[in-house]
Formats: structure tokens, C-alpha cells, sequence
């Protein structure tokens, strides 16, 4: 009876050992800790095309892959980051015209529950500013974290997660693809900022209109404090090669001359959709008019307009200004009164034939 008691008891501890190791295997978990090594991956965003510093943020969402590795087979992730940002405060862009920032996307506090490999999906969903610094939408990377035992593991309850630094680009990776389903690589969303310029041209006409004389055109587009547009063409040499952002500025322009304001190379300047103004300074005998409207113009105010695929200057963003000078001729006076003229003469003329008629008459 003692006996057989002991085998039932060895048994029941044996069974409770086993069921304690089943229970710890199925309960065990990593989480992987704040700054822990190879708990990151690096964003890189890139802004193509700028001269001026650039301010702006974009926001990246990250996804579970549940259809992916060990969360095929019961494998979860809980805690893990789902969105990040990349702000750019004033950076300004490198000789190249590119300006960079980087994020972070922090797997800090994530937890798994099983060894295995896991994926996230990482894609840019959100700008600050559209208009000026349009999304990288169309790309999408898979960050990748793998869960191992530990070298040290004894009874299958220590693990240990590691995230991968890179990701691989617009490729889901399916561990099942032949013969290399995606090249991990850096983590890079751009894109090009959608800027645009103004031109103002110049047309002096009429019998007085001095093609050699320079008329002063003041200059205001707004933007952000301390941006700059570069100004080219025109033959002025006091004016600037600059006009700053919000502040009038005095150009000057003659005959058959253009002013470039928001281009410099092939780098647009002005942003999409601001309001910008053109006045002139009135001159004296000079009718101006402005695109076309209103003899007498001055001033006007567009809306600056985006560059179509086309690369042709859009009307909103060019300013024409027509002064005219016209008096009329001396010697289109002179004719109209010649008929009376004449005919003032012919009487001079008659009188003093008369009296000297008159005056032979009374000496005979």
C-alpha cells in the first residue's frame, strides 16, 4: 500500500513538472526593452527640388502582418509602435537642393509571444503640407523582427527579438518566393516639392513712349518669414537679385524686357496657391494697362498656379504691363488748318493788290 502511494505520488509531481514546462512554454513571451540594441529602424525623408529651408512634418503608419511568419501560426505582437513622424523644422536643403530629416520607427515595449518571424508594413500616410510637400504614398516597406531562444534558453522560455535595421521595398517577401523574394535596403521615402515662379514682362508703345526709359514695379509675394525668390532678366543694375518673402520690393523694367521672380536653375520657388501682387508706379503721360484690362491699371493680384506636366507658365503667374504714350503730331495741326491758311492769304494778298491799284489811280 506504502507503495503503491509513493508511485502515485512520483507520478503526480511528474505530472505537475510537466504541466508547470507546458504552461511556461505556452506562457512565454519577450518584450523587447527601451533602448535595448537593434530596437530601431531609421527613416530617412528626403525633400527634392528647394533652396529655401524647409518646414513640415510627415507621419508614417505601421501595420501588424498577420498573414506573415509566426503569426501564421499563432504568433502575436502587442505593444508595438502603429505611427511615427519625420519633422523637418527649418532645414535647410544641401547645395543639391535636396533637404534630409530622419525618424525613428521604436519597437521599444513591443511583445511576442512565440519564437518566429515577424513583419511590419510602414507607409507614409500623412504631410503637414500637401501643397508645398506632397506624399511618397505609393511605396511601402516590410520591417522585419526576428524572435530566437537564447543561447542560455534551458526550458524554452527564454527568448530573445531583434529587430532588423533595414526593410525591403514594394515586395511583400513571402518566405515561401523563389529564388529571392526582396533585397533589404535603407529605409528612403522623397519627394519632389511642388514650388512654381512669376514672370513680369514689359511693352512700351505710342509716339511718345520711350523704349529706353525704365518704370519702377513693386513686388510682394508672400510666404514664409525669411524665404527668398530669385529674381533674374531685366538690364537694371540696381535691381536686386532677391525678393524676400511678404516684403515689396522695387523692380525695374523697360521695353521688351521679362523679369523671372522663384526660379533658380530648375528649382521652383514661389508656393502653389499664395497670393501674390504687381503694382507700377504711374508715370506722367503714360496710359498703363495690366493683362489685358482696364486702361489705367496700376495694380493686380493673382494667384500664383502650379506648373503643368507641360512646362508651360500658366496666365495666373504672368504679369503683362502695356504703358502707352501717344500725342498728337505738329504737323497734323498744320494741315487741318492750311484750308484757312490759304484762303487768310488769298484776302492779304487781294487787299494789297487792291491799294495798290487804288494808289496807281490817284497818281495818273
Amino acid at each position: 500500500m506504502k507503495k503503491t502511494q509513493k508511485i502515485i505520488t512520483i507520478l503526480m509531481l511528474i505530472a505537475i513538472l510537466t504541466m508547470s514546462l507546458f504552461i511556461s512554454t505556452v506562457n512565454a513571451a519577450v518584450t523587447i526593452a527601451s533602448g535595448a540594441a537593434n530596437s530601431t529602424v531609421t527613416i530617412t525623408r528626403n525633400v527634392n527640388g528647394v533652396t529655401n529651408p524647409v518646414t513640415n512634418t510627415f507621419t508614417y503608419t505601421i501595420a501588424f502582418d498577420s498573414t506573415y511568419g509566426a503569426a501564421k501560426k499563432s504568433g502575436t505582437a502587442t505593444g508595438f509602435p502603429t505611427s511615427t513622424t519625420v519633422v523637418f523644422n527649418n532645414k535647410a536643403p544641401n547645395a543639391a537642393g535636396t533637404a534630409t530629416q530622419t525618424g525613428i520607427v521604436d519597437f521599444a515595449g513591443t511583445t511576442f509571444n512565440k519564437v518566429g518571424d515577424y513583419r511590419f508594413t510602414l507607409k507614409e500616410t500623412e504631410t503637414g503640407d500637401s501643397t508645398k510637400y506632397p506624399l511618397d504614398g505609393e511605396k511601402t516597406y516590410y520591417l522585419y523582427v526576428s524572435v530566437r531562444f537564447a543561447e542560455d534558453d534551458e526550458d524554452g522560455t527564454k527568448m530573445v527579438a531583434t529587430v532588423g535595421g533595414s526593410g525591403i521595398k514594394n515586395n511583400t517577401n513571402d518566405e515561401n518566393a523563389s529564388p529571392n523574394p526582396g533585397t533589404k535596403e535603407a529605409v528612403v521615402f522623397e519627394s519632389e516639392a511642388t514650388f512654381t515662379y512669376i514672370t513680369i514682362s514689359k511693352q512700351v508703345t505710342g509716339n511718345m513712349g520711350d523704349k529706353s526709359e525704365y518704370f519702377d514695379v513693386t513686388v510682394t509675394i508672400p510666404g514664409t518669414t525669411g524665404d527668398t525668390y530669385t529674381v533674374s532678366g531685366g538690364s537694371h543694375a540696381s535691381n536686386p537679385t532677391t525678393v524676400e518673402a511678404g516684403k515689396a520690393t522695387v523692380l525695374k523694367i523697360k521695353h521688351n524686357e521679362t523679369i523671372t521672380i522663384g526660379l533658380s536653375g530648375n528649382k521652383k520657388q514661389i508656393p502653389v496657391g499664395i497670393n501674390y501682387t504687381v503694382a507700377e508706379t504711374a508715370v506722367e503721360g503714360y496710359e498703363t494697362t495690366i493683362d489685358n484690362l482696364t486702361k489705367g491699371t496700376l495694380t493686380t493680384t493673382k494667384t500664383a498656379a502650379a506648373i503643368p506636366e507641360t512646362n508651360v507658365l500658366p496666365d495666373a503667374n504672368k504679369v503683362s504691363i502695356v504703358n502707352h504714350y501717344e500725342v498728337a503730331t505738329l504737323t497734323g495741326v498744320f494741315f487741318n488748318i492750311m484750308p484757312y491758311v490759304v484762303i487768310a492769304l488769298a484776302v492779304i494778298i487781294l487787299i494789297a493788290m487792291v491799294k495798290r491799284s487804288s494808289k496807281s489811280k490817284r497818281e495818273e
